[in-house]
């Protein structure tokens, strides 16, 4: 069988990440497949994995076939050959539509084989997600089929990518760095909590900064304090996928954006903050909340209020909270870190019973495959 999947790359690395992951985990699950790999941004894959090269039509890494999204010549005449077999199940993923060549051949060249696409959506809490889980949906053509796959945090839905790093939940270092890898944000109330707490508890931590979107926002605030001020900082290089997953594992405290972060976080047992991505209307609230709900059941009443009450003032539109509120809220949760971990870590082991994305995306496409043969 020939998986073949599809990603733009929208967010940062955000989007190639997830489906490097999961891809990479599938061809390890399941290693008689042929795993397909169809990417419109090898500049930013390149970043998180150093093998691949940025301008080659078609290239193998780590048992992955990798295809430039936009070498069309290239791509219809691969991939229209025997039929189009090597389309036989397509996984698009979060909504990236279906490069021009890969338009045509599904529905100019009238295959005679039925070609399955799987819509991958985007990770998230809210209770949609068990609705539309495996839900089928229309196609111009009735020999593409298509149907919706939903990650998750139920049994109800896909589950996460559980991968070999993240199998097993590792010891929480109490005494590690704290990690921020955020979007754009005023960072001055959250610097001064870091100080207050480290100066009350004579504590000496490590902060991290990562690349990405709100780096130059951080360090610009950073750079602006007096020396009594600043803590110990080291700012991170763009380092491989494994590589980031030993180092958010080796953290204490977790600030991070994003679906591919956010879904660690939660694997990870680690005290941890997330930055949903603004959207229009402070949609983003919603979102955070979805995912609070489903972590409230593993902490006691008064420890979820601490994490409830600074995850949605870190998450609501700047100018609508006070520094104050801010700066106290980050204070009590840090301050706290250590005595609420336990719920995080419930939390994390709860969600490794839901199964592996990669097995479950697996065990669907080869009982559809019996289905159609």
């Amino acid at each position: 069988m020939t998986i073949s999947f599809l990603c733009k790359v929208v967010d940062n690395f955000g989007d190639i990440g997830v489906v490097y992951r999961l891809s990479k985990q599938i061809a390890e699950i399941s290693p008689n497949n042929k795993i397909n790999l169809i990417v419109d941004d090898l500049d930013s894959f390149n970043k998180i994995c150093n093998e691949v090269k940025r301008n080659q039509d078609y290239q193998f890494v780590q048992k992955l076939h990798i295809f430039n999204w936009h070498s069309f010549d290239f791509c219809f005449n691969y991939f229209l050959k025997n039929d189009g077999e090597e389309l036989e199940t397509i996984i698009e993923c979060f909504q990236c539509g279906r490069p021009d060549w890969m338009e045509q051949i599904l529905f100019e060249k009238k295959l005679e084989r039925t070609v399955k696409i799987i819509m991958l959506d985007y990770l998230t809490a809210e209770d949609y997600a068990e609705t539309f889980h495996c839900m089928e949906s229309l196609t111009r053509s009735k020999k593409v089929q298509k149907v919706n796959f939903m990650p998750g945090f139920t049994n109800k839905t896909g589950g996460l990518i559980i991968d070999n790093l993240w199998r097993d939940i590792k010891p929480r270092n109490p005494n590690g760095p704290i990690l921020f890898f955020t979007y754009e944000k005023n960072f001055y109330p959250y610097f001064k909590a870091l100080n207050k707490w480290f100066n009350e508890n004579n504590i000496d931590r490590n902060v991290l900064v990562a690349q990405g979107k709100g780096k130059q926002s951080f360090m610009d605030c950073y750079k602006s304090l007096n020396k009594k001020e600043k803590f110990g900082l080291t700012e991170l290089d763009f380092i491989n996928q494994n590589e980031w997953d030993v180092m958010m594992q080796s953290c204490s405290i977790l600030v991070i954006r994003g679906e591919e972060s956010m879904a660690r976080a939660c694997l990870s047992g680690i005290p941890f903050v997330w930055n949903a991505y603004p959207q229009s209307e402070e949609y983003q609230l919603v979102k955070v909340q979805a995912l609070l709900e489903k972590m409230r059941p593993y902490f006691s009443k008064d420890d979820f209020c601490i994490i409830e009450k600074f995850w949605i003032l870190f998450n609501t539109k700047e100018n609508d909270v006070s520094i104050e509120e801010l700066e106290f809220s980050f204070f009590k949760f840090l301050k706290n870190s250590d005595k609420i971990s336990y719920g995080f870590k419930d939390f994390s082991i709860a969600l490794r019973k839901n199964g592996d994305l990669a097995t479950n995306l697996m065990t669907y496409i080869e009982k559809n495959a019996i289905m159609l043969s």
